[in-house]
């Protein structure tokens, strides 16, 4: 059962613990390998006369950030056997499971993300000579980071040697007409480590400070 508390004692414990986390400032980052880079998209926009633009060779970590709709700080399993001592069952762990997690992308008009993902994937493997690729080839690490309300980090979550696993379907429709078109990823990787930021540190040192 909850102990009892007044408001005052609630706003107190907000207060030393920076406040409520905001679900909506948030910032990922990816390193998309290079072999992600789709030379033949480059020849056939030039081909068409769209020239060549040296930033196609760059994917922007930033613009990749910016057009997340929505993703997931990953969660972690404790597996489980059971076991019998005498006659009771007990449980014993024997190894973890790592979640999937799942990114939303806003799309815009060049299908820029589409194109990112759809490359990283080609990278994994090639579909027409249906050969895979060695994995190290493919994998990278992934950034996600919780921010405050002034964009500080406070917490920050790596997923090690990532890559997508699911480009879901785009849905097109006559009665979407004010609808964004989005596309889910679905990334795994080897594991996730976290870390708290710097800022995060200096808030609970000072809260401890003022309220130890």
């Amino acid at each position: 059962m909850a102990l009892p508390a007044s408001i005052d004692t609630i706003k107190s414990t907000l207060g030393k613990r920076g406040g409520i986390a905001p679900a909506n400032r948030f910032a990922i980052y990816m390193n998309l390998p290079l072999i992600s880079i789709n030379p033949g998209s480059i020849i056939s926009n030039i081909a068409s006369g769209g020239g060549f633009n040296p930033m196609s060779l760059i994917n922007d970590p930033r613009d990749i950030s910016l057009l997340c709709e929505s993703c997931a700080l990953p969660g972690r399993q404790i597996t489980t056997a059971d076991h019998q001592t005498r006659l009771k069952m007990v449980k014993k762990t024997y190894g973890y499971l790592n979640e999937d997690v799942n990114f939303s992308f806003l799309l815009t008009g060049d299908y820029y993300i589409k194109e990112v993902f759809d490359s990283w994937a080609n990278s994994i493997i090639d579909f027409e000579k249906g050969v895979i690729n060695y994995r190290d080839d493919y994998v990278s690490d992934v950034i996600i980071q919780q921010l405050d309300k002034n964009n500080i980090p406070i917490y920050t979550c790596t997923l090690q040697n990532a890559f997508p696993t699911t480009i879901s379907s785009i849905e097109l429709s006559n009665s979407s007409e004010n609808a964004i078109a989005k596309v889910n990823v679905t990334m795994s990787y080897d594991d996730w480590s976290d870390s708290a930021s710097l800022a995060g540190t200096l808030v609970g040192i000072a809260a401890n400070k003022l309220f130890g």
